[in-house]
């Protein structure tokens, strides 16, 4: 939650905990410890307000970001998205491991250099790979859309 809401939803919690009090709704156990008690039962208090004050700002369609604009992208989603990455990266399998290695972290944004570095290989040897991995990952991919 935003900072500029955390005062307000303390207090929330401060009101939500005087009030259960004086309704008789705090009543710990004679055989536990008090100081524990009273803990587990103010943190219940404080989880439920966070989730009035979410549910408030789902209702009222805020988001509880600062700056939202940075998560505005103007496109929705699809719903197949999620279940398609999956199988693309089951796809991603089939290709062999040394070529899979390459591939993913050039698909990371580190540079074929440094991977050559990371895997302890030749830099031909990892453009090589790179290579092959994307000729393999296209034919695999090509199939798998079939």
């Amino acid at each position: 939650m935003p900072a500029r809401d955390l005062d307000d939803v303390l207090q929330e919690c401060l009101i939500g905990a005087i009030v259960a009090a004086r309704e008789g709704r705090y009543r710990p156990g004679p055989s536990t410890d008090p100081a524990n008690t009273l803990r587990r039962w103010l943190v219940g208090i404080a989880v439920h307000q966070a989730a009035k004050y979410h549910e408030k700002a789902y209702r009222c369609r805020e988001v509880a970001v600062a700056d939202p604009l940075p998560l505005v992208t103007g496109e929705e989603p699809s719903p197949h998205g999620p279940v398609e990455a999956r199988s693309v990266l089951e796809v991603l399998r089939l290709v062999h491991p040394r070529e899979r290695a390459v591939l993913v972290l050039v698909g990371t944004g580190e540079a074929v250099t440094e991977v050559a570095r990371v895997l302890g290989v030749p830099v031909g040897t990892a453009f090589t790979r790179l290579r092959r991995g994307r000729r393999r990952f296209a034919a695999v991919l090509a199939r798998w859309r079939r």
